[in-house]
């Protein structure tokens, strides 16, 4: 039969009208090749095959929202989402970091002592070796630390962004939780300034006294905050796997809002259709979905780890490419298993 079309019309309307079954605008799609499902013209014709008459008893719940167009009831572009969960989830971006600037380049450390007169200090890869200080045992305060004096068990790190500019290096964020969670304890800059005032008030030597009121103005402009014992690789990142690491988080806050999307859509088709299948099925293709990308994302780290990619950006990368493996196998098999509760 042909039927023309209405104000107000979406094919999701007109298969449920007409055809008795909403799922069967896809069939209007097969029979009118050309149309476009989201712009339907009013006054134009479709052919429906099965049109039957509308019942009396069908009528739109008074108030009710418009069901969803056709484009709301397609499945998502699976390629498109973004299942990925970060590697070290406990990197969670409100929590507190301090950063510490150290010289990892041993040519850079050899031009720097050149221009100093003095002996530069070079680092192994922090984000593999973490921190370590120059005597772990020392009772050293943290003000003489402050003043320079070795062997000592902090390591100096800033409140600040990017570290204390003063501080020549390449920049590593130390996660503050994490690392107290290995043991390692943290001065903050007014311990450090009130037991550097302490000294000063002992001092009688004009010179030192200058000094030390120097130093005292320097760990307030660096907001410099000193680590005690040491600090572990897992509460590490340098530039590079932070970088990554927040771009993985913020795909995943895409990934967040898409099945909300999802979730949202599926919740109006149930409650036009008067039936939880719809927001069911949804549930299960997510939920299916998020736990195969949490299994990939232990997977893909374990991949890199047995690659001997166990820190850095690449092992970011690895559990980010699991955890998308994973999300996109986990949403096809449970799209599968949702689709015998409700076909989408």
């Amino acid at each position: 039969m042909k039927y023309v079309i209405q104000p107000g019309d979406t094919l999701w309307r007109i298969a449920a009208r007409q055809l008795g079954d909403a799922q069967k605008w896809r069939q209007i799609v097969e029979d009118n090749p050309g149309i476009a499902p989201e712009q339907l013209i009013v006054g134009d014709a479709l052919v429906l095959r099965d049109a039957m008459p509308k019942p009396d008893a069908w009528r739109e719940p008074a108030g009710a929202m418009a069901p969803p167009s056709a484009a709301e009831q397609r499945a998502s572009i699976i390629p498109a989402r973004a299942f990925l969960f970060v590697l070290a989830d406990e990197w969670d971006p409100s929590r507190r970091k301090v950063v510490r600037r150290v010289l990892v380049n041993p040519r850079l450390s050899a031009a720097w002592a050149a221009r100093l007169g003095r002996p530069m200090r070079v680092f192994p890869d922090p984000e593999v070796f973490g921190f370590v200080p120059t005597d772990t045992t020392s009772r050293l305060s943290p003000a003489r630390h402050a003043l320079g004096i070795k062997p000592s068990p902090f390591s100096s790190a800033s409140d600040r962004v990017l570290g204390a500019t003063r501080f020549r290096g390449a920049p590593f964020w130390i996660d503050v939780e994490a690392a107290r969670a290995a043991g390692a304890t943290f001065h903050e800059t007014s311990e450090i300034v009130a037991d550097l005032g302490r000294i000063a008030a002992k001092t009688r030597n004009p010179r030192e006294l200058s000094r030390i009121l120097h130093i005292r103005r320097l760990v307030t402009e660096d907001a410099e905050v000193l680590v005690r014992g040491v600090v572990s690789a897992a509460a590490v990142k340098g530039a590079g796997a932070l970088v990554a690491t927040r771009v993985v988080q913020g795909v995943q806050v895409v990934g967040f809002v898409m099945t909300a999307v999802d979730l949202g859509r599926a919740s109006g088709a149930a409650v036009q259709m008067g039936s939880v299948k719809p927001l069911a099925a949804e549930a299960i293709r997510q939920a299916g979905s998020w736990a195969a990308t949490w299994a990939g994302v232990k997977l893909g780290a374990a991949a890199g780890a047995a690659l001997g990619i166990e820190t850095g950006p690449g092992a970011v990368l690895t559990a980010a490419a699991g955890g998308a493996i994973g999300g996109v196998a986990g949403y096809c098999g449970f799209d599968w298993i949702a689709d015998s509760v409700y076909e989408n």
